[in-house]
């Protein structure tokens, strides 16, 4: 019965999508901006293939205009059967909302469902499904050299918080608040070495992704106090992974672009997590975890 609703459903997905394809099959050396007019090419291309800070900033009006006149090109601006989801994001854009905004949420189930695969397909779970993709996001607000360098700060007082904290025999939420007091302090100090010798710019800094760095300290220092140090190392690791893996696709320019220009292919997503939801086999870790076992029962 699931299989047959998973067909189904694949089904209906590749009818609404059959005019993307052919759409985009037309398009010149595949590339997603090949218009006529140059002006709004050259300002689509802009505010695509932004600097990864800026990604997360809204567009100027000219950048607004050329997203506009591409998603219009598309065919986007009469409501069908088969452009809903794209009609929905030329709707959002000519509303108001950024279309940096919109293409960041659209990708969001992406950056999850990674997640998941690690996690079902894989074997290797990081702390949740939420703080993996909000350090992407992080990451991408921030820039790559100041999100590094905020997150090995932040990383280095968790650790130190774990060894100094275990020797205390307090309750578990003190150990946290003093925790994130050692984090805090060491955020600062890192601020005002890099102010002072112009490692990077502090000036346009946000509190928002400091305090998404403070809060992934919170959840390593939690897992401290829970589990043992080589789990923690392991969980933190994939974190890391799954962090850097996801800023990565983020300021990827072709999936950005892709993704604002076809939208609906997110929904592909839909049998994806639906097949990993129903998978119960042995993941990729317990494959070579179990070879020996596995090759003694061929035989």
């Amino acid at each position: 019965m699931m299989l047959r609703f998973i067909s189904s459903l694949v089904l209906v997905l590749f009818l609404a999508l059959s005019q993307t394809q052919l759409t985009y099959a037309q398009t010149q050396d595949g590339d997603l901006f090949a218009t006529p007019e140059p002006t709004a090419t050259a300002a689509a291309k802009k505010i695509i293939n932004k600097p990864e800070k800026s990604v997360t900033e809204p567009e100027a009006g000219p950048e607004k205009t050329a997203i506009l006149t591409l998603l219009n090109k598309r065919g986007a601006g009469k409501l069908t059967y088969t452009n809903f989801v794209p009609y929905a994001v030329l709707y959002a854009v000519k509303s108001g909302v950024p279309a940096n905004t919109i293409i960041l949420i659209l990708l969001l189930p992406l950056l999850a469902t990674i997640v998941v695969s690690f996690r079902y397909l894989i074997g290797l779970s990081g702390l949740g499904l939420l703080v993996p993709i909000a350090l992407s996001v992080t990451l991408l607000a921030t820039g790559v050299t100041p999100g590094f360098i905020l997150l090995t700060s932040i990383l280095l007082a968790s650790f130190f918080s774990r060894f100094l904290l275990k020797k205390i025999r307090i309750m578990q939420m003190p150990k946290m608040a003093l925790s994130m007091m050692l984090a805090a302090i060491l955020v600062v100090a890192t601020l005002t070495v890099s102010a002072a010798y112009n490692i990077f710019d502090v000036s346009n800094l946000s509190i928002f992704p400091i305090l998404i760095f403070l809060l992934l300290s919170d959840r390593i220092v939690a897992l401290f106090l829970e589990r043992n140090l080589s789990e923690t190392i392991q969980t933190t690791a994939v974190t890391l992974l799954l962090g850097m893996l996801g800023f990565a696709l983020l300021s990827w320019d072709a999936l950005r672009s892709l993704i604002l220009l076809y939208p609906e292919l997110i929904l592909l997503l839909i049998p994806l997590n639906i097949l990993i939801g129903r998978y119960f086999g042995l993941r990729v870790t317990e494959y070579i975890k179990f070879q020996p076992v596995i090759k003694h029962v061929s035989k």
